[in-house]
């Protein structure tokens, strides 16, 4: 039981900082006034004694906690504003940094459930203003560790197909929340497993077998109430045919979007980028999730995927009819004729400049899919294709 008056509480640490006014009565236990709202605190010594001993109007300290906590939001979301590359390639690199950070952190860090707001939200507005240059972001843009890289491209692609479903806000956030954060439990236990060569111990199979529970436990900890996004998580590794985990649910019991968040975390591992890993091209990796190579999945989810990302996605990488190596840009309705922007020739050194090249004619063809290796530049140089 707490020793204060129920009109009483504790003094929260955001309310007291030295060198600022009080913004609140601070009164000792016995109700005696020790300082009146405006004085300043001069001291960390003072700070102490008065987080030890001080207490507040109930009342006032919750809605000045609220305050500051609003406006620590708003401070950060502007910081965030004026660190944010112009350009999106350059911008996932920088929302990867965050992520890495809050993934591989939970909830030691401060704020966990107002970050990962703030973080789906933004990959939310990039699908809808820049679709192309976040799938290309996917392929192109490595991951900073495979624990929250991976998540954090499922959530990518998860935004931009999620326009595509039609779903409505709460449920685009709820979904690209899920793929965000549906490893949270086992973040660093991914990076241990993908940097070792001997297989997992019981103690890890088991830490994986439940981190769909303990993951959405986490997330409900931090502040999390959707509980769309909690269902979504907790049955992301469900199967149609009931030989999934945890709980063993079968297609009818199981969320349709969790079918589809499994869908998008099987075929993101495949085409992310991880250190230590190259990928098979993209158009290779598309034609055998059709052939049904990565699982079984409902077949109206294969569809929308190879329609929304096509046959060459963005960020992909190509021979043309001339010999030339070039990169996909941007999606066009015809899946076989996209933008795309030559970089090399086939025996030659990269260009100063990529070079657009309109694909509908006999001599830009896409003869086939490549290797990004094969490209011969970095992923920043090719940045500039998808300025805003």
């Amino acid at each position: 039981m707490s020793d204060h008056p129920d009109n009483k509480t504790k003094l929260h640490p955001l309310l007291l900082r030295v060198g600022q006014e009080l913004p609140v009565d601070v009164y000792a236990s016995n109700g005696l006034l020790l300082l009146k709202k405006g004085h300043y605190v001069l001291s960390g010594e003072q700070r102490d004694k008065l987080l030890n001993v001080g207490v507040g109007d109930k009342d006032a300290v919750e809605a000045r906690v609220e305050r500051e906590k609003r406006e620590r939001t708003e401070a950060l979301r502007k910081q965030e504003e004026t660190q944010r590359p112009a350009n999106s390639l350059l911008e996932m690199e920088f929302i990867g940094q965050r992520v890495q950070g809050l993934l591989s952190h939970g909830l030691a860090v401060a704020g966990l459930a107002d970050s990962l707001h703030s973080v789906i939200q933004r990959l939310n507005e990039l699908a809808a203003q820049q679709p192309d240059a976040l799938l290309a972001a996917i392929l192109l843009v490595p991951q900073r560790d495979h624990g929250s890289g991976q998540p954090l491209h499922a959530a990518t692609l998860l935004a931009v197909l999620s326009r595509r479903l039609g779903l409505n806000e709460p449920q685009r956030h709820a979904l690209t929340g899920a793929a965000l954060t549906m490893n949270i439990s086992v973040t660093l236990l991914h990076n241990q497993l993908a940097g070792a060569n001997a297989a997992a111990t019981p103690p890890q199979r088991e830490a994986l077998f439940t981190h769909p529970l303990l993951s959405s436990a986490i997330l409900r900890e931090a502040g999390i109430d959707d509980e769309l996004w909690h269902t979504l998580v907790q049955q992301h590794h469900e199967e149609r045919n009931g030989s999934g985990y945890p709980m063993r649910l079968k297609r009818d019991d199981t969320e349709p979007l969790a079918h589809l968040l499994h869908l998008v975390d099987v075929l993101t591992a495949q085409l992310s980028p991880s250190p230590g890993r190259s990928t098979e091209p993209a158009a290779r990796i598309m034609a055998k999730l059709f052939q049904g190579g990565y699982g079984e999945f409902d077949p109206q989810y294969t569809a929308l995927l190879i329609k929304e990302i096509g046959i060459y996605p963005p960020g992909s990488c190509v021979r043309l009819a001339n010999g030339e190596i070039a990169v996909v840009t941007h999606r066009r309705e015809k899946a076989n004729e996209p933008r795309v922007a030559a970089l090399r020739k086939a025996d030659g050194p990269p260009y100063a400049e990529p070079l657009l090249r309109e694909t509908r004619n006999s001599g830009f063809h896409i003869i086939e899919a490549v290797p990004l290796a094969q490209a011969g530049v970095r992923p920043g140089f090719l940045a500039r294709l998808w300025k805003p």
